[in-house]
């Protein structure tokens, strides 16, 4: 076969390791995305392009955080490596430290230089030894064109088929070197908007209201299931106008149902098939399904500027200083929430705002008050606004020195990084004047007042109407509305030196070294609003309290190549790969080490392994995040698995100890030399985590309470103020043991295609990468805990492919990709039947259908080059050829809310449809 012609994104050289050594590739496996298949893909964000690789799964985007307001994360674009958590991927941008957007540490990827980077590296296995501490599951090295000389840019916009997310983008490069060749200067900035998709009502799996509900003909020896999924779920206990909420059983049974409509009108709510309080099934579904009809963001409007510099100057022949700056602003907005009163709140009836005819009927039952719930449609959606800025600075030398007789290499830097952050939760209900307004009477001359008003004249309440919409005024509005912000900012300093060298020779070549050390600290500060700081409770959604504490961790480590053999009969290669890092944190000192060994036969046929010891510091947001609420339900043990409404109060614990893992992996690699450009391998990968930082589900912790748990009792509280509904407060702790393990494989293959078809024109190359998660197991280690295991879940498919083909004949490049997921269960702890089911546990409970279908995605991708040397480009992007539908899965009937959340997994599916994007670019 004729040679094939060389192509630079495909097979690049990647060591994966702080060694430096010519033709050295490192034990631990490396996936490499290059500048081509990036451009290729054409999407706004390489994070978009990066998250498609089936090793990575589980990473925060837009998509998947556009709900979580009180933890910050809205907007971000940060990498999950094996879905281990974004916290345990280190991310570095040239071999250095990034500091994080959030409090997490996590580095959103589109803050970084987009139009500089030249490829991607992934080195998907415990690297805390070479590259330093928080890279339990791998490192993801984003690596940029520095010496880039020209101007160039790029104009894109596109759409989804459904017309809505309109966005554009521009970026601009400028490079030029100066004072003879010695200096170089780099300037790369960006600007890009996306309009977001506020109201989904268009794709047709909005409308069914689809949600897991309680099945209300349960018992334990009935052989029934405990829940059931249905389509058309709504509350039954309230409407957006308000409802009376008496249960079925209740001395106001006669009053269930009565609900009010525009202007305060009364109707009666057709209850459906399938009831369970405070959701149903059927019935009068439009008149509280919040799903559709109103905003509910699927993904959040979206602005960003980022802006990079970099100028470098030879002070020598073999040294060069550099300072870098980077600065990014980004904004978000999201509206998703309708709040949570669903039926915890009473009226009474001599509430002038309530129908006469109403209140006569409550009258005659000979009652005070009855229950009651409402979404508060007057007041309009509730949401998050985030903005968050960030300064990087970095001043940095890399030289050469000759030393003990051989030659050696300095890299020495200091990063200063700092990151801003005002989170919003707009039109957010006020609680104590919610709940004293809503309490009206008249004033002996007859007006409507607070009944707080009568005792206290001075107290300022203003009256609100709960009983229909359009009935109260902007000032009865904003008197129980607010927007309540914290306001964060977090710093990291970095002070790193490495140096490499080959100090001597041995029978089978040199023995490469790498030492240094590095210095790092962390640090939060900020205030929230002065009703938040008084207590996040005082609000139904929050940008809750800030994140206020510093931590310092300082490490030295040591790493070698040592071969074993060249060029002899039995061995093309043999080297062995070690390093040991000795890591202090404020808890004390930890060492963490690999040891690895890349075995080469004969050419074309490589065998590579490591294992490593590896750690992790709790991060700001582990240690020290400030108190923040979100709204959940679960099934109380206590009362038949009943869905009972929550607050989650989350915070940090400053008591956490370091993670430690270990991670083995084991491959092959296979580059036949009678088939040139043909590259395969494949790699068996386990981690174990112990002392794993992780944090119980509210449901969790309720199983354990009732199974005797006295701490986790010690967490669940009545909420002040309300009926039927508990706060429960959460932190994360130490769990027993995490651990996962899996199987990768890829690969490449480039050849003419005039190989295939005689006299065609051109190249073709096909990528395939796919990622089997054998095992993912979390085990609490708590009395009354069980271990779960994620692995096969939606959360976590057992299968993630890719394969993309690429032709390319100069002038044009046509691309195409499949991506996809295998099919999944909603948790491998539930059991699913119909009939016959046994009974059902707070740990396993029954499910009707728990299934999850497999998933395909088509997208197509087309370049067109002209002008001298193909400087000028048009193109073309599409995703999801097909608009294939995301996968129902079901919210309820505990965590986030059946009747308000959109039954989706963002993480895996994709739920925006067909996507099209186009635009140019040039290089002068």
């Amino acid at each position: 076969m004729p040679a094939a012609e060389p192509a630079e994104d495909v097979l690049i050289q990647v060591i994966g390791t702080r060694v430096v050594r010519d033709g050295y590739q490192s034990p631990t496996p490396v996936s490499v995305v290059g500048a081509d298949e990036i451009a290729r893909s054409a999407t706004p964000n390489v994070a978009d392009y990066v998250n498609t690789l089936p090793a990575i799964s589980g990473s925060s985007t837009p998509r998947t955080t556009v709900a979580q307001v009180g933890a910050g994360r809205q907007g971000i674009n940060s990498i999950n490596l094996r879905g281990i958590g974004d916290v345990r991927t280190l991310t570095l941008l040239d071999g250095r430290r990034v500091g994080g957007m959030i409090n997490t540490g996590a580095v959103d990827v589109s803050s970084l230089p987009q139009q500089l980077i030249t490829r991607v590296d992934v080195v998907t296995g415990g690297a805390s030894a070479s590259y330093g501490s928080d890279a339990l599951s791998g490192v993801v090295n984003f690596v940029l064109d520095t010496k880039y000389t020209g101007f160039k840019g790029m104009v894109a916009g596109g759409a989804t088929t459904y017309g809505d997310n309109r966005n554009w983008q521009v970026q601009l490069t400028w490079g030029t070197a100066f004072a003879g060749g010695r200096g170089h200067f780099l300037l790369s900035g960006e600007v890009a908007h996306e309009d977001g998709i506020y109201n989904a009502d268009n794709r047709r799996w909005t409308q069914d209201g689809w949600a897991y509900i309680n099945n209300p003909a349960y018992t334990a020896t009935n052989g029934q299931p405990r829940v059931l999924l249905r389509p058309q779920v709504a509350l039954s206990t309230a409407t957006l106008g308000g409802a009376i909420a008496c249960s079925a059983t209740s001395n106001c049974s006669s009053l269930r149902g009565v609900a009010f409509g525009p202007g305060g009108t009364p109707y009666n709510l057709v209850f459906g098939p399938i009831v369970s309080d405070p959701i149903m099934a059927g019935g009068t579904f439009a008149d509280n399904n919040v799903r559709t009809g109103v905003d509910n963001n699927i993904l959040p409007d979206q602005s960003r500027r980022n802006l990079f510099g970099r100028i470098s100057y030879d002070v020598a022949d073999d040294w060069n200083v550099y300072v870098e700056a980077m600065y990014a602003h980004q904004s978000t907005d999201t509206r998703y929430y309708y709040g949570n009163f669903p039926n915890n709140l009473t009226v009474r009836p001599e509430n002038p705002f309530m129908p006469a005819s109403i209140a006569a009927r409550i009258t005659a039952l000979g009652l005070t008050s009855v229950p009651f719930g409402t979404l508060k449609g007057d007041n309009g959606a509730s949401g998050a606004n985030a903005q968050r800025g960030y300064n990087r600075g970095v001043v940095g030398v890399d030289g050469k020195f000759a030393a003990f007789g051989s030659d050696w290499s300095l890299k020495a830097y200091y990063q200063y990084a700092r990151a801003t952050m005002t989170n919003t939760a707009t039109r957010a209900t006020l609680l104590p004047n919610f709940r004293q307004a809503i309490d009206a009477v008249r004033a002996p001359n007859g007006s409507i007042i607070c009944r707080s008003t009568l005792t206290n004249p001075t107290d300022g309440c203003v009256p609100y109407n709960v009983f229909g919409t359009g009935v109260n005024s902007q000032a009865q509005i904003n008197y129980v509305i607010g927007d309540p912000f914290r306001s964060d900012v977090y710093k990291q300093n970095v002070v790193s030196i490495n140096i490499a060298g080959e100090p001597f020779d041995i029978w089978a070549g040199p023995v490469s070294l790498a030492f240094g050390a590095e210095h790092r600290t962390q640090s939060a500060t900020g205030f929230a609003d002065a009703i938040t700081t008084q207590s996040p409770g005082n609000w139904d959604t929050t940008g809750g309290l800030p994140t206020i504490g510093s931590y310092k961790i300082s490490d030295v480590y040591i790493e070698t190549v040592v071969p074993l053999a060249k060029d002899a009969s039995w061995a093309k290669s043999l080297n062995l790969n070690a390093a040991t890092r000795a890591v202090k944190y404020g808890s004390g000192t930890y060492m963490t080490w690999k040891l690895g060994a890349e075995y080469a036969p004969f050419d074309g046929l490589r065998v590579r392994g490591v294992a490593s010891r590896d750690v992790r510091e709790a991060n700001l947001a582990d240690r020290f995040a400030g108190v923040f609420q979100s709204q959940a339900s679960f099934q109380d043990p206590n009362r038949n698995g009943a869905a009972t409404t929550a607050r989650s109060l989350a915070s940090g614990n400053p008591d956490l100890e370091p993670e430690l893992g270990r991670t083995y992996s084991a491959g092959v690699v296979v580059a036949p030399g009678f088939m040139p450009g043909f590259n395969a391998s494949i790699d068996y990968y386990k981690v174990d985590i112990t002392q794993a930082i992780g944090t119980l589900t509210i449901q969790q912790l309720v199983n354990l309470c009732f199974a005797g748990n006295q701490t986790a009792c010690a967490r669940i509280t009545a909420t002040p103020g309300a009926v039927n509904q508990f706060d429960i407060v959460n932190a994360p702790i130490n769990l027993a043991t995490e651990s996962t393990q899996g199987l990768d494989f890829e690969v490449s293959y480039r050849f003419r295609a005039a190989d295939v078809v005689p006299g065609m024109d051109g190249s073709v190359a096909i990528r395939a990468l796919a990622t089997h998660f054998l095992d993912y197991t979390v085990d609490p280690g708590l009395p009354g805990s069980i271990p779960t295991a994620r692995a096969g879940t939606v959360n976590l498919p057992a299968w993630r492919y890719s394969l993309a083909i690429n032709y390319d004949n100069g002038p044009v490049s046509l691309s195409g990709t499949l991506r996809g997921i295998s099919s999944s269960v909603l948790s491998n702890e539930f059991i699913e039947c119909t009939t016959g089911c046994p009974a059902s546990t707070g740990n396993n409970p029954t499910y009707d259908s728990i299934q999850m279908p497999a998933a395909a995605y088509i997208d197509f991708a087309a370049t067109y080059r002209f002008g001298e040397n193909g400087k000028y480009q048009l193109f073309f992007n599409v995703r999801n050829i097909t608009n294939k539908d995301p996968a129902i899965v079901a919210a309820g009937p505990t965590g986030f809310q059946s009747w308000n959340n959109q039954p989706i997994s963002a993480g895996q599916y994709d739920t925006i449809g067909r996507s099209f994007r186009a635009g140019f670019r040039f290089a002068l």
